[in-house]
């Protein structure tokens, strides 16, 4: 009975979480290169960007190289990634700003503020310069 009770409360649980999708801004911005209308100043008037349905967590994610190259993404992420609200992580000239949330279009305003996530930030950057 009590195996059977936890079944359902955990499907329920599932079923309310999937039923929380939001909208997220979805760009890029690469210093001059990239999409204009994506900087770390968000122009909402500028509708270069995507709105992605069906996102379980907004993510705004800001990397400086080399103290001079900023690097912005805002993504919507299908499952839930870090607890809401911003971190941030600096090494050797190199910073990264992330911050999550889950509210329609939340992730358009600068953040201050990327954590364990260096990791995989430095891979979005590393990506983006190999490609």
């Amino acid at each position: 009975m009590r195996a059977r009770l936890i079944t359902v409360l955990l499907a329920l649980a599932v079923a309310v979480r999937h039923g929380a999708a939001i909208k997220c801004y979805q760009c890029s911005y690469s210093g001059p290169l990239g999409l204009q209308g994506c900087e770390d100043e968000f122009d909402l008037t500028d509708n270069r960007y995507v709105i992605e349905e069906n996102c379980q967590q907004c993510s705004k994610l800001k990397s400086v190289l080399n103290d001079k190259q900023i690097l912005v993404h805002r993504l919507c992420l299908r499952v839930s990634f870090s607890d809401n609200g911003c971190e941030e992580e600096t090494n050797n000239g190199n910073s990264v700003h992330a911050c999550y949330c889950n509210k329609d279009l939340c992730n358009s305003a600068p953040r201050r503020t990327a954590g364990a996530l260096l990791l995989i930030s430095v891979g979005y950057a590393a990506m983006y310069l190999l490609y």
